[in-house]
């Protein structure tokens, strides 16, 4: 008996060491039903403390509906994703793609026109609108691309491609610039557009983003983070839904401290 608890014991423990690791955050339902779960996480866990490690950056999130029949929920108009302040997002210098390269074009078309500008890439699901107020799903094909700098903050475009039940392109456009509140450093506000004028809505979005270049002869990451002394990283991300209502969930990722090569007199 005693050793079948003590593996209990150490089972729970575990669960509880990896959920603390990445902590996703899920809050709802608001009044519109909807609940909606986000996950920010930087690897390699173990990071510089006084230099950044290039990073790579995956941001996983969930939006679903209690209350709707047919389960899509409200669409979501906006996320603005907060990163701890020990983050950064650099991109000077490297090549930038334009936004109407990537509309209404498909996965490989919108390579074919920006591959030099891809940094990451991932997954995605929408529900469609159908017949009589029933939906379908669709999966999508996410690739992120480094955009036109906009009054010199750095642009990252989303391109979600879908070929079936029906084709479909949305292009994401999310400006980086400086909270540094609160804790946090850069700050990612991403446009989403509506589907179909709102009767279809994103449900799960999946991206990473990771790339390494050279500028003027040193080697810079599109993203990188340091550890700070409480070995703790955060995150927040506010999603505002097209009837006004939002949810911003918030997660904590923890880090270790590398050891720093010593500079030589």
């Amino acid at each position: 008996m005693r050793k079948r608890l003590t593996i209990a014991l150490i089972g729970a423990v575990a669960v509880a060491v990896a959920a603390a690791a990445t902590a996703s955050g899920v809050v709802g339902p608001a009044p519109n039903g909807n609940s909606q779960d986000a996950t920010i996480t930087f690897s390699p866990k173990k990071l510089g403390k006084k230099t950044a490690t290039p990073v790579t950056l995956a941001v996983t999130t969930k939006t679903t509906n209690s209350t709707n029949p047919n389960g899509k929920p409200v669409p979501v108009v906006e996320a603005i994703l907060d990163f701890d302040k020990n983050a950064s997002i650099f991109a000077k210098g490297y090549p930038t793609c334009e936004a109407s390269q990537l509309e209404n074009v498909s996965t490989e078309a919108g390579l074919q026109n920006c591959k030099k500008a891809q940094i990451g890439g991932g997954t995605a699901s929408a529900l469609l609108p159908a017949a009589k107020g029933t939906v379908v799903p669709e999966p999508l094909t996410v690739t992120a691309y480094n955009g036109v700098a906009q009054g010199g903050n750095p642009v990252v475009l989303l391109q979600a491609y879908g070929a079936a039940p029906v084709q479909t392109t949305q292009v994401l456009v999310g400006v980086v610039t400086k909270y540094n509140k609160e804790g946090y450093g850069p700050r990612l506000s991403v446009k989403v557009p509506l589907i179909a004028g709102g009767e279809g809505a994103l449900t799960d979005f999946q991206v990473k983003v990771f790339k390494k270049f050279n500028y003027k002869g040193k080697q810079r990451s599109f993203v990188s983070s340091k550890c700070p002394k409480s070995k703790k990283l955060k995150g927040r991300a506010n999603f505002i839904f097209k009837d006004g209502q939002s949810l911003a969930p918030t997660v904590t990722q923890k880090c270790s401290q590398k050891p720093e090569k010593k500079k030589k007199k």
